[in-house]
């Protein structure tokens, strides 16, 4: 019998080809943070997101085919925050050695129009800074 290790901690290269959709980085201050929908629990941050789905950086690992409801807390002008609900699935996760930290991916689930109106919002303003 011959043995098949799976390993489904980081993305395939086949994964990172298949890929539709660009990706936006948030990489100052006024990151968007993200909380348990349910709980209201801190998961993370967003490290970048497209229109197919988000990439998180937390301190613990979330389980790889799970589903997840969660809030996007986007920073607007001033002092005011729009939050963003989203049901995603972690598509995958590894640990960032250099950060002490995880990195998932999630595609989502149940795209809601809030959410890719948001990603819609950040393509002309990234295109304008290159």
């Amino acid at each position: 019998m011959r043995r098949i290790r799976v390993v489904a901690d980081e993305p395939s290269a086949r994964a990172t080809d298949m890929r539709q959709h660009s990706r936006f980085s948030f990489r100052h201050i006024s990151s968007i943070q993200v909380s348990n929908r349910l709980s209201g629990e801190p998961m993370g941050y967003v490290a970048d997101l497209s229109l197919g789905g988000l990439r998180l950086v937390a301190s613990q690992p979330l389980a790889v085919g799970g589903c997840y409801e969660m809030v996007l807390h986007v920073p607007e002008h001033g002092e005011r925050v729009r939050q963003i609900e989203v049901v995603v699935i972690c598509q995958w996760s590894r640990k960032d050695s250099r950060r002490d930290s995880f990195e998932m991916g999630f595609a989502l689930d149940r795209p809601s129009a809030e959410f890719t109106a948001m990603v819609a919002q950040q393509a002309p303003r990234r295109r304008k800074l290159y």
